[in-house]
């Protein structure tokens, strides 16, 4: 498995995780404006930050430029069709990119036409999944706040913990 291999793997699992991380976001969209500090993104500014990454990469396979943009979603539905829709379409057309110019294509990075970095292509791409992740997972604290479980994205919650011990219980006493 060549690196390119391995980005669409991981991509694909990530996939899943932010997922789920979206569909367990309350469907009150007013909610979404919560934010632990006042230099805090709110939970809706950290989901149009990371789901156009897809967009932006899938765009930048073609012009070799990242036009790092935010996003707004009226849902969450939106937003889950949105990003489920960009990173399968960027896996598709990663499927065809050369592994010469994965491995060496220059490619810049901009935000409201500035110019930010120029990078390899492989390294600026696993940039972009590492900021989804990260934010993903500040995101993931945000839950509790705003009154929803928080979700199961690498392994257990506390809320799933506390449901298999419920369940464990129940078990061991139907048996006795």
């Amino acid at each position: 498995m060549n690196n390119l291999q391995f980005f669409i793997t991981c991509w694909q699992k990530e996939l899943k995780r932010t997922m789920v991380a979206l569909k367990a976001l309350p469907s009150d969209m007013s909610r979404l404006q919560y934010r632990p500090h006042e230099k805090s993104r709110s939970a809706i500014e950290i989901i149009g930050h990371i789901l156009p990454h897809a967009e932006d990469l899938l765009k930048a396979v073609d012009t070799m430029e990242i036009a790092e943009h935010n996003r707004t979603f009226d849902s969450i539905a939106e937003a889950c069709e949105y990003y489920q829709t960009n990173s399968q379409l960027l896996m598709s057309k990663l499927q065809l990119v050369d592994e010469q110019l994965w491995e060496n294509g220059m490619v810049l990075l901009t935000a409201d036409g500035i110019i930010l970095y120029e990078g390899i292509m492989m390294n600026l791409f696993w940039d972009l999944l590492f900021d989804t992740i990260h934010h993903r997972g500040q995101l993931t604290t945000y839950y509790r706040a705003m009154g929803a479980p928080n979700p199961s994205v690498y392994g257990p919650t506390a809320e799933g913990m506390e449901s298999f011990m419920a369940a464990a219980i129940l078990k061991s006493k139907t048996r006795k």
